[in-house]
């Protein structure tokens, strides 16, 4: 969920998961999910995947990974991911998954001053327009 979309270095262009929405949204689950041999990669709720997750995590953790864990950390209010990790406590490990990952501070001022200072502006443009269109 992190550094996306990714820049493909062979063609240049940016490319990032669209989550199969044409099969969502008839009630289908992604093609990924639905064509991954291993059953590694599943799809449903946010819930079912953290129950689905802590069932792996206790199936690994019988298995001998005592550091298994499930991979959704709260510093950025979770993730629509969820990762079952075999070493919970070094998540860097995975893919440059971040320890603990951060909100950037430009996402912080877009959605608390500048998106609202945009909407009233358009707002403001609005009825600006309205009355001058009432004059004429």
């Amino acid at each position: 969920p992190f550094d996306v979309p990714r820049l493909s270095k062979v063609d240049n262009k940016a490319y990032k998961c669209s989550l199969c929405s044409d099969r969502v949204g008839v009630g289908l689950e992604p093609a990924c999910a639905k064509a991954c041999p291993t059953g590694a990669i599943r799809f449903g709720t946010k819930e079912d995947m953290l129950d689905y997750g802590s069932e792996r995590v206790t199936d690994l953790k019988e298995r001998g990974y005592a550091n298994a864990g499930v991979y959704d950390p709260p510093g950025v209010g979770g993730t629509h991911v969820v990762y079952v990790l075999q070493h919970a406590d070094k998540p860097e490990l995975y893919h440059g998954l971040p320890a603990d990952p951060k909100i950037s501070p430009l996402v912080s001022l877009w959605k608390g001053v500048a998106k609202p200072l945009a909407v009233a502006a358009m707002v403001g443009a609005a009825v600006a327009g309205f009355f001058h269109y009432m004059k004429v």
